[in-house]
């Protein structure tokens, strides 16, 4: 003869082992997506310089750097990308033109592109 389980205790059962099953299935890293910042190396400079900043072709971003003005800015803010291969690439809006960088990035990386720029 089968056993009779009443409906609610069968349900809360039910629900238990479904909050179990599903607290074993991790579906993301604990760790952070990488984080990507672009700087700006120009130690000869004394200037404002804007700079664009692309990541695998679509531009991200913009910044104007102070080189050796006050107060100096360097550094973009930082721009989170998802682990995996990606490509880094910046300009100066109508000039120079960084060569793009191929990077590998894994969870909780950070990178600093930096971008060396010579003033004459």
């Amino acid at each position: 003869m089968p056993i009779q389980v009443p409906a609610p205790v069968l349900r809360a059962v039910s629900l238990g082992w479904l909050a179990f099953a599903l607290a074993g299935c991790d579906t993301g890293s604990s760790e952070p997506d990488p984080v990507v910042y672009f700087e700006l190396d120009a130690p000869l400079c004394s200037s404002v310089i804007p700079v664009t900043f692309q990541v695998d072709g679509s531009g991200v971003g913009a910044d104007t750097f102070r080189v050796n003005l006050p107060p100096d800015h360097l550094r973009s803010r930082a721009f989170v990308v998802v682990a995996g291969d990606h490509v880094l690439g910046a300009a100066v809006p109508g000039g120079f033109v960084w060569p793009d960088t191929a990077v590998h990035l894994t969870p909780g990386d950070t990178l600093v592109r930096l971008l060396p720029f010579y003033c004459s």
